[in-house]
């Protein structure tokens, strides 16, 4: 790692490459993922502090894979309260790890973490970001936040035909295998 390079900043892109596959999309999607890297993960059910825990031990797997000291990586990174984007990030590597074990893990990390956009609204924003744009993010993070999205998870992170109980009163794990169970028709539950 270069000197004059910001651990934050190989982080951030360390990211984006657990994600993307496609290089043009990432590009696309740079200026919309560091301001959901910018916003501080929060909930409101209590499990879903688990996603918190594991955006901060995404961190420490970072520092593994590229070398980085526990402590540097407690110095520099842990200084900051997990973002959303490193919520996601560590949501799809989590579902990889535990779930999917797809040998392929980047092309269904992309599709994943589109679906996820896709579902919030916020795929369409791509390239230069407007301060309208950036307004219409956090109005829709803070929807997401406060799960007002609609009982089918629309205006969530994912969203499902069938959930077993109301999106909006579900922990994201627990959406997330709804998602998956029909996204690949009834395999994980």
């Amino acid at each position: 790692m270069e000197r004059d390079v910001s651990i934050r900043t190989v982080y951030f892109n360390w990211m984006l490459n657990k994600i993307f596959h496609d290089d043009n999309l990432k590009l696309a999607y740079v200026e919309l993922l560091s301001v959901l890297d910018s916003i501080v993960y929060e909930w409101i059910l209590e499990m879903d502090e688990n996603r918190q825990k594991d955006a901060q031990d995404l961190r420490y797997l970072f520092g593994n894979e590229v070398g980085i000291s526990e402590a540097q990586i407690c110095q520099e990174l842990d200084i900051l309260p997990p973002s959303l984007l490193e919520m996601i990030v560590a949501l799809i590597n989590r579902v990889q790890e535990t779930i999917l074990y797809d040998p392929d893990k980047l092309n269904s990390n992309q599709e994943i973490f589109m679906d996820i956009l896709t579902n919030l609204g916020l795929n369409e924003l791509t390239g230069q970001l407007t301060e309208v744009d950036t307004n219409y993010i956090w109005e829709v993070i803070v929807n997401f936040y406060h799960h007002n999205y609609s009982y089918y998870g629309e205006g969530g992170m994912f969203v499902v035909q069938n959930p077993k109980a109301d999106m909006r009163e579900t922990e994201i794990w627990y959406q997330c295998m709804w998602y998956l169970d029909e996204k690949q028709g009834g395999k994980y539950l």
